[in-house]
């Protein structure tokens, strides 16, 4: 291959990368409303449609040949398929929350050692949550206690669903700092 050759495809190359964010632009334009309505009834929130969404067309503009794709929409929607697989086997294997609370009945009974430490715990826990912020308990009891959502919380305290967020995870920190110091 001599220079000329060489330049040419080299032009080519930099004509088709110039082209695709314009083709990224108008595919996310054309089929991210679709996409995200059909996640949002598959997975009844719209929040983790957005994000499904967001993560297929940054997978799709990290794929090295998507300039190069015959069929990109069909690319998208397999890649959207496998972020869906993925978000299964994520929480499938997430310990599911348990609720520390009186009012759980036990499958078998404890025996009186186990009572005692399980009230014991109990006590603890509690003053861990009361020694928290006033703020980060109230939206940490709001969620935990109250099984209010992070939405609802953020709507009822006026603000964000982000700092609910924040909260929410501070305050878990921090009471596991505090029981394994124990």
């Amino acid at each position: 291959m001599d220079r000329s050759d060489d330049k040419v495809e080299r032009a080519g190359r930099d004509r088709r990368r110039a082209k695709r964010p314009a083709q990224i632009d108008l595919l996310y334009r054309e089929h991210a409303p679709a996409l995200r309505r059909r996640l949002r009834a598959r997975l009844g929130s719209s929040e983790d449609a957005n994000d499904l969404v967001h993560d297929a067309f940054a997978r799709l503009l990290g794929a090295s040949a998507a300039g190069a794709l015959n069929q990109p929409a069909a690319f998208l929607n397999r890649v959207v398929r496998n972020l869906l697989i993925d978000r299964s086997r994520r929480l499938a294997v997430r310990a599911p929350h348990v609720a520390i609370g009186t009012d759980v009945e036990i499958a078998v009974p404890p025996g009186q050692a186990d009572k005692i430490e399980l009230e014991q715990m109990r006590k603890r826990y509690s003053q861990i949550v009361q020694s928290l912020p006033r703020r980060m308990r109230e939206v940490f009891i709001l969620h935990r206690i109250e099984g209010l959502a992070y939405k609802e919380i953020a709507a009822r305290l006026d603000i964000s669903v982000r700092t609910v967020e924040w909260h929410i995870a501070e305050a878990i920190a921090r009471i596991g700092k505090e029981l394994d110091r124990e």
